[in-house]
């Protein structure tokens, strides 16, 4: 739909032409051949060492215009991911995550399991790739640390954004409970399979100008995101100490504010 063949057709040809590209595979969906006509494309590029690489880092935009330099392209540092991620989007439709990398530097990991080779040198890709897939799948994790940052700040962020709601403000809160659901989501999502039923609730957050149903939104957020903390502590095992005297006193507050 979004001719992300094509793309990849012009990828392999603009990198097979570049003689610092070593080895260009596909990974994710791609890699998996499970891809459809939403999916964005994964991209690794390995350079022979830090040098090379960040010569070609310097010179990403250009790179990225270079392979579909008849599209339009809109892109940008992904270092909160990961370092040296660089994420595009063309005007076709196609989303690309170009990842530039060395080859010592590219540890195998599960996640190369299944690839789709562009380009190979000395056929680099096919031993990752097989030492990629002798690896266990990562297990998702928090640590106690992580989670007890996360958890302080949760509580917090929370009863902010309830507190100017229940004064009459729909406007102000808003930035609060982006932020709220920003540091609160991705790394409870991160730490919970697909499976795990408490992992649901999380993704059904609301905000809406009518304040009484955001505030029953507010409620149903601080439920949906104790039993993701739970469902994090006993899967891992954590050793995590629980506020049972400030969390129930505020959990009265909440009942009692979004009925």
């Amino acid at each position: 739909m979004f001719e992300q063949e094509r793309f990849v057709g012009r990828l392999q040809r603009h990198t097979l032409a570049e003689p610092g590209v070593l080895v260009c595979f596909l990974y994710g969906s791609f890699g998996r051949r499970a891809e459809d006509a939403y999916s964005d494309v994964d991209i690794a590029l390995l350079f022979a060492g830090a040098a090379e690489r960040d010569a070609a880092w310097a010179r990403r935009h250009e790179f990225v215009k270079a392979v579909m330099p008849y599209v339009a392209v809109r892109s940008f540092d992904a270092d909160h991911v990961r370092p040296h991620l660089h994420v595009a989007l063309y005007s076709n439709g196609t989303k690309a995550d170009y990842l530039f990398a060395t080859r010592d530097g590219l540890s195998p990991d599960p996640l190369y399991r299944e690839i789709r080779i562009l380009k190979d040198s000395d056929k680099w890709a096919e031993r990752h790739q097989a030492a990629s897939a002798r690896l266990a799948p990562a297990q998702p994790y928090i640590s106690p640390d992580e989670l007890t940052a996360l958890d302080n700040r949760f509580w917090v962020m929370f009863w902010d954004t309830l507190r100017l709601l229940k004064r009459g403000d729909a406007d102000k809160p808003f930035a609060t409970y982006l932020k709220l659901l920003y540091f609160t989501l991705p790394p409870l999502l991160e730490a919970l399979p697909p499976e795990e039923p408490a992992r649901r609730g999380l993704v059904r957050a609301t905000y809406d100008r009518d304040l009484a149903a955001t505030a029953r939104g507010m409620g149903e957020l601080l439920e949906a995101y104790l039993a993701a903390r739970a469902a994090v502590i006993r899967r891992q095992n954590l050793m995590f100490p629980i506020n049972t005297a400030f969390e129930s006193e505020i959990r009265r507050l909440v009942e009692r504010l979004t009925r």
